[in-house]
């Protein structure tokens, strides 16, 4: 990774593969690489499509291919950003894999690394941290791989994405309740070392509801925890700040996706990446 690259693109998720999929000649022009931690291509919602309502992004991961002049590496994290001190030298990123870390350099970087998922942790649910509780990635990589999450779940959430992973666990024969959080809120979970029950709040009036499954599926944090120290200028809920080219504080650095718009739905993560700016 000694070549300095005229693009580096962190993240392969809807965002990079729309932008990818808009301006196939424009990448196949430039020397660019993209990498992701994932061992391939689509982002977190890979594994839980195709699922309804999804369509447009299920035909995306499926029919993109990326341009011979495209290095992808997958397997890689992002674990730091280093602004080029001036004008005349390219930017670095500092990449993590399997053999070690080293660094990507490139004179323009596109970050569309997403977000994480929040958890019942980060809501600060009261309870114990029994086996059960997860986030919707979770139950549907263990759904991928021939496992059951449990057999009588919840599922909290509203999102198309927490309804759809709903569906397929009652699809897989689990007993599944979903509850909307406008209708009625999350207070408190029990049960170790596996969870047995889930405490609702509704009109001030307490209800439980057995289960040996809680999928979490609230909300999105932005990802951009490995930013630290960069100089990157974030919003006040985390995201990347950017302007209406999606170019951040610093110069040649873009974002785009759900880490500059949070989203469980990743609402608007496939327009952005046609807009965004093209390699140059």
């Amino acid at each position: 990774m000694s070549a300095i690259y005229d693009l580096a693109i962190v993240g392969a998720g809807l965002s990079a593969l729309s932008a990818i999929a808009a301006r196939p000649a424009a990448f196949a022009e430039q020397q660019v690489i993209v990498f992701d931690y994932q061992d391939a291509p689509g982002g977190f919602l890979r594994s839980a499509l195709p699922a309804r309502g999804f369509e447009q992004a299920w035909e995306l991961i499926r029919s993109v291919r990326f341009p011979a002049q495209v290095t992808a590496l997958f397997g890689a994290t992002a674990v730091g950003l280093l602004p080029a001190l001036d004008a005349g030298e390219p930017h670095s990123l500092l990449v993590r894999r399997r053999e070690g870390t080293g660094q990507v350099r490139a004179w323009r970087i596109l970050i569309a690394c997403g977000g994480l998922e929040a958890t019942r942790e980060h809501a600060q649910i009261p309870g114990p941290r029994p086996a059960g509780v997860m986030t919707p990635i979770l139950a549907h990589q263990l759904l991928a791989r021939g496992y059951l999450p449990g057999r009588r779940a919840v599922v909290y959430g509203e999102a198309l994405y927490t309804r759809a992973t709903a569906r397929r666990m009652a699809d897989e024969g689990m007993e599944v309740t979903l509850v909307i959080p406008a209708e009625a809120a999350l207070v408190g979970v029990e049960g170790f070392p596996r969870l047995e029950r889930v405490t609702f709040s509704r009109d001030g009036q307490a209800f439980q509801v057995v289960a040996d499954t809680l999928v979490y599926g609230v909300g999105m944090l932005a990802n951009t925890h490995w930013l630290m120290g960069s100089g990157i200028e974030l919003a006040p809920d985390g995201a990347i700040a950017v302007d209406e080219r999606y170019l951040t504080s610093i110069p040649g650095v873009y974002a785009v996706g759900t880490v500059i718009a949070p989203s469980l739905d990743h609402a608007g993560s496939i327009a952005m990446g046609k807009e965004v700016a093209p390699p140059r």
